[in-house]
């Protein structure tokens, strides 16, 4: 009798079988194990993960290891599917909680945090050489106005930025790759929130963790060997499937 064909290996398979070489790829204290219930958890969540090119979960996933983040958890970061050419492949995103997280780690921020800003909030800004932000949040809030985020220093002083929700969408429109689903268009707060925490990075001391993940956000990764993370691929697409939910 001819021997059995073995079958395929799984996406799955394959990322239980490199639970050891995320575990070399992470920073000290995290446990790969975790990741690896994680990413199943995605797949199950959003099938669709399982038809992108399991290069570009893998190189993901990689990602993820290396800059300590989970993915599909604690809005940390977020596998998407998106459509390139036809070919469903993963991108990965960076969610505004895997932002702080790396932020923190510079041991130089006291505090960061982003905030909504609706029209019937009482809300003033003024750029000097103090840099006041005064938000008095309202019961009725009416309709979303604005966006900012604030950091504060542990060496003293703060930094913030604020976009007008029409400059927000203004961003999405020259920046954000879109079809019918997507973080933009179902979890679009959370996004803003990232957003200017991103663009806040610019006057912050940066890990380099943070500075990597600013990089990376948005990217395709099929290459799994650990200098891979510094060359991120950014190809246009469009997403093919509503992801996961992102926690803000």
């Amino acid at each position: 009798n001819a021997p059995a064909q073995r079958r395929p290996a799984t996406l799955s398979d394959q990322i239980r079988a490199m639970e050891s070489q995320f575990q070399l790829a992470m920073p000290k204290g995290m446990e790969a194990q975790q990741l690896v219930r994680d990413a199943l958890t995605a797949i199950r969540q959003n099938p669709q993960l399982a038809e992108c090119t399991h290069a570009s979960v893998l190189g993901g996933l990689m990602t993820c290891s290396q800059l300590g983040l989970r993915p599909s958890v604690l809005g940390h970061a977020y596998l998407v599917p998106f459509r390139n050419k036809g070919t469903l492949e993963a991108q990965l995103v960076v969610g505004y909680q895997g932002l702080v997280d790396l932020a923190h780690r510079s041991g130089q921020i006291k505090s960061l945090i982003a905030r909504t800003v609706y029209e019937n909030d009482f809300f003033d800004v003024d750029y000097g050489l103090e840099d006041k932000l005064v938000h008095k949040p309202a019961m009725d809030k009416g309709i979303p106005v604005a966006y900012y985020a604030i950091a504060k220093f542990n060496a003293g002083g703060h930094a913030f930025i604020v976009m007008s929700h029409d400059e927000m969408l203004a961003y999405k429109q020259k920046n954000v790759k879109l079809g019918k689903f997507g973080p933009w268009v179902d979890h679009f707060e959370a996004m803003a929130h990232k957003t200017c925490v991103r663009q806040l990075s610019k006057w912050m001391p940066k890990s380099t963790e943070m500075a990597t993940a600013v990089a990376v956000d948005d990217s395709v990764r099929v290459d799994l060997t650990p200098e891979a993370i510094n060359h991120p691929i950014h190809i246009d697409g469009e997403v093919a499937h509503e992801p996961t939910p992102i926690e803000s």
